[in-house]
C-alpha cells in the first residue's frame, strides 16, 4: 500500500445509513409484535440481536469520529445524528420488552395504528438521511413526519380515552389498564425520540444547504 501524507477519510454517511437500516429492523419488527401478538417473542429476540448491533455501530461512529480529521459535515452533527438514532432504536427495544413481559392478552387499535405510524416515520428518516448525503431539500418528507406525528398524538388521546370508559368489574380490569397506560407511554416517547431525530436531520441539512 502506497504511503500518503493525507488522513484516511471515513465514510460517516455510510455509517449512519447503516444505523438507519438497524432503526428501520427493529421498527419494522415493532409493528410485526402490534400487528400479530402471537410474534412477539420471536421479534423481541430479533430486537435484541439489532440493539446489541446498533450499539457496537454507535461506539464506532464515536471512536472514528475522535480519529478523523476530515468529516463531510461538522462533527457535532454526526455525533448527535449518531446519538438521535441510537436512541430512538433503545425507545423501540423498550416498548418491545414492556409489551411482551406486561401480560397484556390483546393489542388496542390505536396502539396499532401508532406503531404502524411510527414505522412509517422511521423510514421516513432513512430518506432523509439519504437526502443529506446528497445534498438534497427534505421539506416534503419533514411534512410527512410532521403529519403522521399529528395523526399519533390524536390516537394516543383516543387510546387514553378508551381506557377512561373502560368498565373496572374487578381488579384484572385495573391491571390492565395501568399496563396500556406504560405502554402508551413508552409508544409516546419513541414518537417524541424520532421526531426529534428528523428536525435534527432537518438542521443538518439546512446547515449544509
Amino acid at each position: 500500500m502506497a504511503f500518503t501524507l493525507f488522513p484516511r477519510q471515513i465514510r460517516f454517511f455510510e455509517l449512519l445509513i447503516r444505523q438507519n437500516q438497524i432503526l428501520k429492523d427493529v421498527a419494522a419488527d415493532l409493528e410485526r409484535i402490534f400487528q400479530d401478538f402471537t410474534s412477539v417473542d420471536e421479534a423481541c429476540k430479533r430486537i435484541n440481536v439489532k440493539e446489541v448491533e446498533a450499539d457496537e455501530l454507535c461506539r464506532e461512529i464515536a471512536r472514528q469520529l475522535s480519529l478523523s480529521f476530515i468529516t463531510p459535515i461538522d462533527r457535532e452533527d454526526i455525533y448527535r445524528l449518531n446519538l438521535a438514532q441510537e436512541d430512538s432504536i433503545n425507545f423501540i427495544k423498550s416498548i418491545a420488552a414492556r409489551t411482551r413481559v406486561s401480560g397484556i392478552s390483546h393489542i388496542r387499535f390505536p396502539a396499532k395504528k401508532m406503531i404502524s405510524d411510527v414505522n412509517a416515520m422511521v423510514i421516513h428518516t432513512g430518506e432523509m438521511i439519504s437526502a443529506l448525503s446528497a445534498k438534497q431539500e427534505v421539506g416534503r418528507i419533514v411534512r410527512e413526519i410532521k403529519n403522521l406525528k399529528g395523526e399519533c398524538e390524536m390516537l394516543l388521546s383516543t387510546g387514553l380515552s378508551e381506557l377512561q370508559d373502560v368498565e373496572v368489574t374487578q381488579f384484572k380490569d385495573v391491571v390492565d389498564i395501568i399496563k396500556w397506560i406504560q405502554v402508551y407511554d413508552r409508544i409516546e416517547q419513541v414518537i417524541e425520540r424520532v421526531d426529534d431525530l428528523s428536525d435534527a436531520i432537518e438542521e443538518v441539512v439546512l446547515k449544509n444547504a
